[in-house]
């Protein structure tokens, strides 16, 4: 009694790699993930691409980085990220034999891909989803999704997709043991992964045609493929496929009488499945153990082994898997010459591979029975209504009653309903909000970085302005003076004509480097440079400019100041402009945990009360942006002949 397994191939967008290579991609991923140099859906991809390189290696690791994945993506809404993390979660799942679980992420991985469109991640846990039901015996529905997922395979042209459906169902067929049809769809399989290079791909296509030639009972043909296989798994280091492989050797051996060497290469197996987690081939692994251990007439050991088989079995909640440890058993008991639990055995397989086999055999007997039941039940009503008319009332009731219990259950429904419709709404909600407030923080970085950029080219030109044309204008000023003790009269006037409108120059580039970026800003602060703008209006003795401040023993941040004088310089230049004030007051009261700034003028107002929104044109608009660029909050009052205040209030985040 021998039990051959194939390899059943997890369905995923990754290429596999060799082994050094596979090494530097799990680094450099770690690497991405540890030092936070990915972000948001980047970050999310790279775990889900590290989380593959762990499958076979530490099922563990493989777990918490998925589970990661999906966590991350809930979060930030990104679904076909969710959908990917969710196939590669079912994989890890998959592969340690809890089964529950990785049906669980595959359908929700299909439902998540059908929802974005995502078509590959559809067609992979369809694949996925088949492996499992066919673990489990439900070959009918394992073929139909395999089939679905390679229509859509075939729709999108993805060889390696094509490659691993076709792989699958021809392990369907070598379960209905319909050897030469799987031999069809094995060769195809391969066909493909040589074209594509998919060394994991080839190696299992090889190992399934081995033993699908070995139970064709062509033993020779079955170890070349094998060996061509295990020189492929040993370059990659697949230990799954290791695992597999290994059994499948061993049977041979077994079949040539070798069971010392069957049994090293079982031990082997047996290894590689325990390293990754592997129940379902585990189970497999000690059956064919302890079919060699019977032959050499340990049957101590053999029991043991096969205690451990159905252990897992259970384990992995698989009656076919039950059904073969019993197989198993039926031909221990035999050989020990225990007949009577030999027979007990194989009534309890029996029970088993109805239950496999025969699911609509009794699904019949229950619809026929639920018949039977209903006219039963019709009968005897009729026949109590012909009886009296008090079991009639009694009848009537006991329907109302049962109305009234489906109505009260409909409301109970309707409020579940009602429940779960307005938790809809509300998430749809909350995800709007989030997705606007994140518009919102993407629209004001962008504002600060240009207006951060406009300030340096400010400054820049400025400090050029200054250092560059004006020392060549002072200079052309010196070489001009030279001039001046000239004799001739004409030539005098010149001279003095040429140096005034070298000072006009000299002042009017100092104007626009001071406008530009007043050097007392850079220089000294924002209440030093606020002061030279008061002065500078002040000298013209039409509107006078009064500054207040108190609690500045210190500068504030660079690029808070120059925020704070621009809204102030624009604020004065609207004031002069449009007020016809006589008077402008500035207050600035910093005190540690905000910082409040006051506008005022005495002027002719506005047309209407105005509020924070209502300034209108260019200059308002950049003093809004620049006080929402710091968090800060601005409000405007004004009415005709009242004059006009501007409040602007800056938090501790701020400064």
């Amino acid at each position: 009694m021998k039990q051959k397994f194939l390899i059943l191939f997890a369905c995923l967008i990754l290429l596999a790699v060799s082994a050094s290579g596979q090494q530097k991609i799990t680094d450099s991923l770690e690497r991405a993930i540890r030092t936070g140099a990915v972000k948001d859906t980047n970050r999310i991809n790279a775990l889900n691409r590290l989380a593959i390189t762990y499958w076979y290696n530490d099922s563990e690791r493989a777990l918490n980085l998925s589970r990661e994945a999906v966590r991350l993506s809930t979060e930030i809404g990104f679904d076909r990220g969710l959908a990917v993390a969710c196939n590669i979660l079912g994989v890890a799942f998959d592969i340690i034999s809890e089964f529950d679980s990785a049906l669980y992420y595959y359908e929700k991985a299909a439902h998540l891909s059908r929802k974005t469109g995502y078509n590959v991640i559809l067609a992979s846990a369809l694949n996925n989803m088949g492996m499992v039901c066919q673990s489990r015996g439900d070959y009918k529905k394992a073929i139909s999704v395999y089939l679905d997922a390679l229509r859509i395979f075939e729709k999108l042209k993805d060889l390696k997709g094509i490659g691993n459906a076709y792989n699958n169902i021809g392990l369907v067929y070598f379960d209905l043991q319909q050897y030469r049809q799987a031999l069809d769809y094995h060769n195809k399989a391969l066909s493909i992964r040589e074209k594509t290079g998919d060394k994991y791909g080839i190696g299992a296509s090889l190992t399934n045609l081995g033993l699908a030639w070995s139970n064709l009972k062509d033993d020779d043909k079955a170890l070349n493929y094998y060996e061509r296989s295990l020189k492929i798994k040993e370059e990659i280091g697949d230990k799954y496929g290791l695992a597999i492989l290994l059994n499948n050797m061993a049977i041979i051996y077994q079949d040539k009488n070798k069971l010392d060497d069957a049994l090293i290469m079982y031990a082997k197996s047996e290894n590689y499945h325990r390293q990754i987690g592997d129940l379902h081939g585990l189970i497999y692994t000690f059956i064919n153990t302890a079919t060699v251990l019977n032959r050499l007439g340990k049957f101590d050991r053999s029991a043991t082994v096969l205690d451990s088989a159905m252990y897992y079995a259970r384990e992995v909640k698989s009656l076919s898997r039950m059904a073969k440890v019993l197989e198993a058993y039926s031909y221990y008991y035999g050989k020990t010459g225990n007949y009577q639990k030999a027979w007990r055995t194989m009534l309890s397989l029996d029970s088993i591979k109805d239950s496999l086999y025969s699911g609509d055999m009794r699904k019949d007997i229950a619809e026929l029975k639920t018949r039977y039941e209903i006219e039963k039940n019709e009968h005897e009503i009729a026949f109590l209504n012909q009886q009296n008319e008090m079991k009639n009332l009694q009848l009537q009731t006991a329907r109302i009653r049962q109305r009234n219990s489906l109505l009260i259950a409909g409301f109970i429904l309707l409020v579940v309903l009602s429940g779960m419709a307005f938790w809809l709404v509300k998430s749809r909600y909350k995800t709007k909000m989030r997705l606007e407030h994140e518009k919102r923080l993407i629209q004001k970085e962008a504002f600060s970085a240009i207006v951060n950029a406009e300030e340096n080219e400010r400054k820049r030109i400025a400090m050029e302005l200054h250092d560059g044309l004006g020392q060549l204008l002072s200079a052309a000023k010196l070489n001009i003076s030279v001039l001046e003790d000239t004799n001739s009269e004409e030539d005098r006037l010149a001279v003095d004509n040429a140096e005034n409108l070298i000072d006009q120059a000299i002042a009017d580039l100092r104007n626009i480097s001071h406008n530009l970026m007043p050097s007392a800003l850079i220089r000294l602060g924002l209440i030093p440079a606020i002061h030279d703008m008061a002065d500078k209006i002040n000298s013209g003795r039409k509107v006078v400019v009064k500054i207040t401040s108190e609690g500045f023993e210190s500068r504030l941040p660079g690029n808070l100041e120059i925020a704070i004088y621009r809204v102030i310089q624009e604020s004065v230049n609207n004031i002069l402009k449009h007020a016809g004030a006589g008077n402008i007051f500035i207050n600035l009261r910093y005190g540690g945990e905000s910082l409040d700034l006051s506008i005022e003028d005495d002027g002719k107002g506005m047309p209407e009360p105005s509020t924070s929104n209502s300034g209108k044109g260019i200059g308002w608009d950049d003093i809004r942006s620049r006080v929402s660029l710091f968090n800060g909050r601005m409000n405007l009052y004004s009415e005709p002949g009242k004059g006009t205040r501007l409040n602007i209030n800056f938090s501790k985040s701020a400064l």
